[in-house]
């Protein structure tokens, strides 16, 4: 595919990094960050939050996550998230203040004896998949954020 670059080429570079330097402050070798933006070999989480946190891209953490169980519960978009209807998806969340208090209270009771048992599940699943959706838009924001400014 033509003028396709790897999202941890891309992060890379947008922190005016060389491989080079990027992998010497990393304490890896050139040739595993090589492999990593060439899509040779895949990196752990571990390596995904040293190279998000060197690079200042915390949606590097996100786009990993995304291809993990966790992140799989929402389709991120391949493109950027307009900002309009991002807001649209958040007022949508925020108008429920009722369900977030009934979730936090819920959590807590349930978390009271330290361990989910086979009755509490579904309602743990329930109060999690909420609580991931937004996680998720706040993720969005910050990606519509960064890729929004006016240059």
């Amino acid at each position: 595919m033509a003028g396709y670059q790897n999202i941890y080429q891309a992060a890379r570079e947008g922190a005016s990094l060389t491989q080079e330097a990027a992998a010497e402050r990393l304490g890896w070798s050139v040739r595993n960050l090589q492999a990593i933006e060439q899509e040779e070999r895949v990196p752990t989480a571990v390596r995904v939050a040293e190279m998000a946190e060197l690079y200042r891209a915390p949606w590097l953490r996100g786009y990993y996550c995304n291809r993990c169980p966790l992140g799989t519960l929402w389709q991120r978009p391949e493109s950027n998230v307009e900002l309009q209807q991002l807001a649209l998806e958040v007022r949508l969340e925020v108008d429920d203040t009722d369900q977030e208090r009934a979730d936090a209270r819920e959590l807590s009771i349930i978390a009271l004896d330290r361990k989910i048992d086979d009755e509490e599940m579904p309602r743990y699943n329930a109060i999690l998949k909420r609580m991931l959706r937004r996680a998720f838009l706040a993720e969005m924001a910050v990606i519509s954020g960064e890729t929004s400014k006016e240059k």
